[in-house]
């Protein structure tokens, strides 16, 4: 799955864009749900705030985090979003039954 990445007051490493690759992976199980998603990230007063946009069939999901660290921000944003997915799949689902 493809992730729009944005930064807004710092530099992206190689490994930091590495980093984020590889916690994605864990969103390929709802591949079939997403249509895009989309991960901002900004560097203020050495704190870092990260929004992570996910757009569904008829909805759009949205997880929000600010951390001290943007490693700990994206496992943050990536637990936020995959319980909103589960509860998504889990919705359909019940519709579907």
């Amino acid at each position: 799955m493809n992730v729009n990445i944005t930064v807004k007051n710092f530099e992206i490493t190689g490994a930091l864009k590495e980093y984020i690759d590889k916690r994605m992976k864990v969103l390929n199980k709802f591949e079939e749900y997403i249509i895009s998603a989309d991960l901002t990230m900004e560097e203020q007063r050495s704190m870092y705030s990260g929004t992570l946009v996910v757009k569904v069939k008829g909805q759009t999901l949205t997880a929000k985090s600010t951390e001290k660290d943007p490693y700990i921000l994206i496992d943050a944003l990536k637990d936020r979003i995959k319980q909103q997915l589960v509860k998504y799949e889990k919705k359909l689902k019940d519709r579907r039954a």
